[in-house]
């Protein structure tokens, strides 16, 4: 290429910068995604080191329900239960196990059935905002009408899991065939 004053440029000196450029810029983002995907497994990791198991079956859930907690503003929200129906021919139950938005807690679920020490369902546990819809009872009850508690265990969500307060929440749960 000529100049103004006729002579050549020597424009392989430019070219240089923009490829050591490309090059830096090209590392620079394949060590951030590698960095990203390190942290990330190294999160995960102390997830399962400290015990904590998040329920795989839980999926987002927030239904327009009215706030029934008064002038309670804060605390952890329990839900409840009217009377549950469920059929007597299938080991999958199909009952809402949420934990409200509102809550800074994760729950844990253990369904018993008539006064039972023994769970028929124990959930891991539920972040806020999620739900698990459906699970698989370990023990399908005779038809007729039951007495259920759902006895929900509340833990704190820093690395330590603190075990808070909880609930026992005792509906009426009719098994028809």
């Amino acid at each position: 290429m000529q100049n103004i004053d006729g002579n050549k440029e020597n424009t392989k000196g430019r070219r240089f910068p923009l490829y050591l450029l490309c090059l830096i810029l090209a590392v620079a983002a394949a060590a951030g995604l590698i960095t990203s995907y390190c942290l990330r497994k190294d999160l995960q990791a102390q997830e399962k080191s400290s015990g904590i198991v998040i329920e795989a079956n839980a999926s987002g859930w927030n239904p327009e329900l009215p706030d029934l907690s008064g002038a309670q503003s804060s605390g952890i929200k329990i839900p409840g239960y009217g009377d549950i129906t469920v059929p007597a021919d299938t080991n999958i139950w199909k009952i809402t196990l949420a934990n409200p938005q509102d809550n800074n807690c994760y729950f844990k679920y253990s369904i018993t059935l008539d006064g039972s020490e023994d769970p028929v369902y124990e959930s891991d546990y539920i972040e806020p905002g999620k739900a698990v819809t459906q699970f698989d009872v370990s023990d399908t009850p005779e038809a007729g009408d039951h007495e259920i508690y759902m006895n929900i265990s509340t833990y704190s969500m820093d690395e330590n899991h603190t075990r808070l307060n909880g609930a026992s929440v005792k509906a009426d749960l009719h098994v028809v065939k």
